[in-house]
């Protein structure tokens, strides 16, 4: 078994001995605080509402990351245009923000550290005879990746688009993108380190806010397990993180980032 992909060994931050550690330390550990606080109603959460936007968050926040970092990228993803004239980004450069391809990557990747807070709730696991075998059979066990994806890309443009594939119990009040819209701001103010009305924060740099984000989503899945099984809440988490990476910015910041604008002139 291979720790490091699924985050169940305590792993250095990424951003550790960075310029930016400070700031990513301080947004780190607001943004799980906050968006409770953003979720509670009349003192209570709902868990599969809240698991469902630490996933919004993790997902979009790659997607801004990789735009940020490599806007040269968006040219290879394949766009899809609704009807509403929404646009939608499908490929590889963004589902590799979202899964590591190596051990090095697990850190900064929601599915490592999701995966990670699901196997610590207690998600059972085949017990297998040898390393090697464990190695793959940790991925066997948990919910499958790929029927995430699949199922994500089956409902774009139909009516359980944002929904995710879990029983109907266990679905969020919210589709994924009106959530999305609701947590995001909550998000942006720990990133930019205006989360205190007394005190600003130095602001994490973007190019940090997808491993900010994978990492807070390692423990609401150990704190809702009580209440939600965490294959469910990993689901829930993933296939919400899927889509959203895939929004158009437009439609969720309110304004068209600066390569949309570019691409009109």
């Amino acid at each position: 078994m291979r720790d490091s992909q699924t985050g169940t060994r305590a792993a250095v931050l990424p951003w550790k001995e960075t310029p930016d550690e400070v700031a990513c330390n301080f947004a780190l550990g607001h943004l799980y605080p906050n968006l409770r606080g953003r979720l509670t109603v009349d003192g209570r959460i709902h868990p599969e509402t809240y698991i469902s936007a630490v996933g919004a968050i993790a997902g979009y926040a790659a997607q801004r990351t990789l735009f940020a970092e490599h806007p040269s990228v968006i040219g290879g993803l394949h766009e899809v245009r609704l009807v509403s004239g929404e646009r939608l980004w499908f490929g590889d450069p963004l589902n590799d923000m979202l899964v590591p391809k190596t051990d090095v990557e697990a850190s900064r990747c929601v599915w490592s550290q999701a995966a990670g807070g699901a196997v610590n709730a207690g998600i059972k696991l085949q017990q297998l005879q040898n390393s090697d075998a464990m190695s793959a059979g940790i991925e066997l066990q948990l919910p499958s990746l790929d029927a995430m994806f699949e199922h994500v890309a089956s409902t774009i443009g139909g009516a359980n688009e944002g929904k995710s594939s879990v029983p109907p119990q266990h679905q969020a009040h919210l589709p994924a993108r009106d959530l999305l819209r609701a947590v995001w701001p909550v998000a942006v103010r720990s990133f930019s380190g205006k989360f205190s009305a007394f005190h600003e924060y130095p602001a994490a740099p973007v190019a940090w806010w997808s491993a900010i984000a994978a990492q807070a989503s390692n423990r609401p899945i150990r704190n809702v397990s009580s209440v939600l099984p965490p294959d469910i809440a990993l689901t829930l988490l993933m296939e919400t993180a899927i889509y959203c990476s895939k929004l158009d910015p437009s439609r969720v910041d309110g304004a068209t980032p600066q390569w949309m604008r570019d691409e009109v002139k």
